[in-house]
């Protein structure tokens, strides 16, 4: 039945709705309707107390709803909870995040009901004993959810660590968070253990913010990074320099080893903010001062001149005006942490002439050439050491290192740039 909005109160409301949600709820509540009704109490007085589907409550406020569809239950406040927490581990669309606070959650009530159980495996006549007995353990959750003992303790285990770090949020697949998790157990360990950073296993691909994704590593546990971020200007808006793009090299610093190179590919507003640049000295005009770019401020040492990718019969006009000359190359800010050298034997040119990638076989739009990787890879790291690209883009990166005997770490936000590499490292 209908009922009217104003009269539902929200007990303990979420304090932290993610409003691009809410904005999506409300859309498609207004193109479709409401997919199925709100579940409510009657309160003591007059009214209702919701007892499940606060977002599409919040959904229906904001589309200036008098009335929604609800399904009145006789239950109390316990009853209320439990059914609010089933009845949100059922939708698809539940972030991971949201979904394992609600197992704990459903976990805690039933063991504030129950007692605890004793940790290890019940004998015989404790699993046949009243759970107010013997207690409420994780094999009893797991029945009642209908899930495997092990992906329980695993939701339990984000759970607490949600708590102690929020941005694990960043991170957009629960299978990415598992992994950063137990990265970061390791290194909390061997640090107890031997107070040194453990290394972890490479050759894979993340999903989500790198820099929360980075911040789980330990320190100094990659050897070079080369990398293709999101330039100021771009023909693309998803591809553009945003907040977390800065914090991504601030995490990097710390994660490579003393010694290692960084390959930054840019355009040339992305060169001065990166390498830095010049302007006059307002005391004296006749000489200029420098002006620090980002990565001198985060601790690198920059190249005075880039590397500069001539892309091979290959002119562009995009974004040139009449009177300029078509464009052919593109800026590579080399950068280090510490004082390495170079490994190959013979002298190398700053100009690297390769072929873009032709339109047909972008898998990204700003997609760099494998053996461009590759002359890059060659140049700087020998077998067997750790290459990162947090902006994984296509994914090329993975394929030159291992094509040379390298292991890859690549991070990448986008879902469908994400699963794009895995598929391109799964067919190789």
């Amino acid at each position: 039945m209908k009922i009217a909005v104003e009269h539902i109160v929200i007990i303990d409301p979420t304090t932290d709705i993610d409003m691009e949600q809410l904005n999506e709820l409300k859309n498609s509540m207004d193109e479709q309707g409401l997919s199925h009704p709100i579940i409510v109490r009657p309160a003591n007085g007059s009214g209702y107390i919701l007892a499940s589907g606060e977002k599409r409550l919040l959904a229906a406020r904001l589309l200036g709803w008098t009335e929604i569809e609800a399904d009145i239950r006789q239950i109390d406040e316990r009853r209320s909870r439990e059914v609010r927490i089933h009845e949100n581990l059922k939708r698809f669309n539940l972030p991971w995040w949201d979904q394992v606070k609600l197992v704990e959650e459903l976990h805690t009530m039933r063991q504030s009901e129950h007692g605890i159980a004793q940790r290890g495996r019940p004998t015989k006549e404790e699993a046949v004993a009243p759970k107010e007995e013997r207690g409420w353990s994780i094999r009893d959750t797991a029945e009642e959810l209908g899930v495997g003992i092990g992906p329980l303790s695993e939701d339990l285990s984000l759970a607490r660590h949600l708590r102690t770090d929020p941005t694990l949020k960043n991170v957009k697949d629960k299978k990415t968070a598992i992994r950063l998790v137990r990265i970061a157990a390791g290194r909390h360990q061997a640090e107890i253990e031997a107070s040194l950073p453990r290394t972890f296993e490479a050759d894979q691909v993340f999903f989500g913010d790198s820099a929360s994704i980075l911040h789980s590593f330990p320190d100094s546990s990659i050897d070079h990074c080369i990398t293709d971020p999101p330039w100021i200007k771009f023909f693309e808006p998803s591809l553009r320099i945003d907040e977390r793009t800065l914090p991504v090299f601030k995490e990097l610093h710390r994660v490579l080893k003393y010694g290692s190179f960084l390959y930054v590919f840019c355009g040339l507003d992305d060169y001065n903010y990166y390498a830095g640049t010049t302007k006059p000295n307002p005391d004296n005009p006749s000489e200029t001062v420098r002006v620090a770019g980002e990565l001198e401020k985060l601790g690198f040492h920059v190249a005075n001149t880039p590397v500069i990718w001539e892309k091979e019969k290959s002119l562009s006009r995009r974004g040139v005006r009449p009177w300029e000359y078509d464009r052919d190359f593109e800026f590579i800010v080399v950068a280090v942490k510490g004082s390495p050298a170079l490994v190959s034997s013979r002298r190398l040119s700053g100009i690297k002439q390769f072929a873009i990638v032709p339109s047909v076989s972008l898998s990204h739009p700003n997609e760099k050439p494998q053996e461009l990787i590759e002359d890059i890879i060659t140049d700087c790291s020998y077998e067997g050491q750790i290459i990162i690209d947090p902006f994984g883009g296509s994914g090329v990166m993975a394929l030159a290192a291992r094509r040379h005997n390298r292991r890859y770490v690549i991070c990448e936000r986008e879902k469908k740039y994400y699963d794009n590499i895995c598929n391109r490292i799964e067919g190789k």
